[in-house]
């Protein structure tokens, strides 16, 4: 019998002993593992969130807020601007584009966005349709791909809004919106929202502030004309420098902030970097109690293995037999919960896949194979190697006649 052979039938002589040990390491990678991903797919994403709109005119209040809310559709708009403040910005020397959006409802918890078509296009460049044809009329509306898939919503389906952006408000029951086509999957935020033309919004809300006029079309024909209060201004500048000039001409005006999208994007990365500081903190714990679990695996299995080491000794098995056999030993032990505890922390990320992008808009890589992997390997290794050799050293010590004894 070779060294491996005898290594692997101690390790399964005591099945509960070995199911622990590899339980405790398996559970640290995957959350280790699990870990890793996010900060992945926060890293390559959330850049995707804001494209080529480098900064974001609305409400005074929360930067952080107006820009999660804008691209990432996540909470409440921090406010309404004046129309006005839109037709400035088309007119700024250092706008190249302006883009006003609506916001404050939603369908089933995913929010209705009222902006000009022209979003999609300057967002997405390519073909953005997976199906149907974009919104034209008041009422239209065109939805991601999550949502398609969600709520199993076709082209041709009718629903009705919700007010507020949570979905929890009063149902808009006299307005009716129909679906008119399905987006393709994008792989950003907007695969979680609906969205249809700006003025949908100030006519269900009926506000206030909506100034009605009339037009003079190119055919001599008058049409009703709709302005409202929006909710935030996207902004792709002429030139990065140029955000400058757009932020000292606006930023002054009450009630009326411009943020920088990349700056916003930046801060609220460096506050999940100080919360994950905190996670990999409880994972460094729990990688030592896994290691020690390692240790205490080892050390009853040596004990109760004292006769079997004293009978290599009394037959001339030398030291380094023992040592190795022992290190080989917790080796396999700690690879076979490693490896388990990588593949667990991709099959939990591909589960929570769906309930991360829900909530964040940042789409993950779940069976995206990262270099981290290799480093736990490797560490885990190590860690186990060191720990092992405290029982190891310890058992070939003893004279072999005294512990055959024993």
């Amino acid at each position: 019998m070779n060294l491996f052979q005898l290594s692997w039938k101690n390790i399964m002589h005591k099945k509960t002993l070995t199911f622990l040990t590899i339980f405790a390491v398996a559970i640290a990678t995957a959350l280790i593992v699990f870990i890793f991903l996010v900060n992945d797919g926060l890293q390559k994403n959330v850049g995707k969130g804001y494209g080529p709109f480098h900064g974001v005119v609305g409400a005074e209040g929360s930067e952080s807020q107006l820009v999660l809310n804008t691209f990432y559709h996540i909470g409440a708009p921090t406010g309404n601007v004046d129309y006005e403040i839109y037709e400035d910005l088309q007119e700024s020397r250092f706008v190249d584009q302006a883009i006003p959006m609506t916001r404050g409802d939603s369908y089933k918890g995913y929010a209705l966005v009222g902006t000009p078509v022209e979003y999609l296009s300057t967002r997405y460049p390519d073909e953005n349709l997976e199906e149907g044809a974009l919104y034209q009329e008041h009422g239209e509306v065109v939805v991601g791909s999550y949502v398609a898939e969600s709520l199993g919503l076709k082209i041709g389906d009718t629903f009705h809004g919700e007010h507020g952006a949570e979905g929890s408000g009063e149902e808009h029951g006299e307005f009716d919106f129909t679906v008119t086509g399905i987006l393709s999957e994008l792989g950003t935020p907007d695969d979680k929202a609906i969205f249809t033309t700006l003025e949908t919004a100030w006519i269900v809300h009926e506000e206030e502030h909506v100034e009605e006029g009339h037009e003079e079309t190119e055919a001599g024909h008058e049409e009703e004309h709709i302005e409202g209060d929006i909710t935030a201004i996207l902004i792709k500048p002429k030139g990065i420098m140029d955000m400058q000039g757009i932020e000292s001409n606006f930023d002054e005006l009450d009630g009326v902030q411009v943020a920088y999208t990349g700056k916003a994007t930046s801060d609220i990365l460096t506050i999940v970097d100080t919360g994950a500081d905190v996670i990999k903190l409880v994972l460094v714990v729990t990688i030592i109690m896994a290691a020690i679990s390692v240790l205490l695996s080892l050390s009853a299995m040596a004990a109760e293995r004292r006769k079997d080491i004293g009978l290599l000794r009394l037959i001339g098995k030398p030291k380094s037999y023992i040592v190795t056999g022992m290190l080989l030993e917790s080796n396999v032990l700690t690879g076979i919960g490693i490896i388990i505890g990588i593949v667990l922390g991709h099959i939990g990320s591909f589960l929570l896949t769906d309930v991360i992008f829900q909530y964040s808009g940042i789409q993950l890589n779940a069976w995206t194979v990262i270099p981290a992997e290799l480093y736990i390997l490797l560490g885990g290794l190590v860690l186990c190697t060191i720990a092992a050799l405290i029982p190891a050293l310890r058992s070939y010590r003893v004279d072999p006649v005294q512990l055959f004894n024993s």
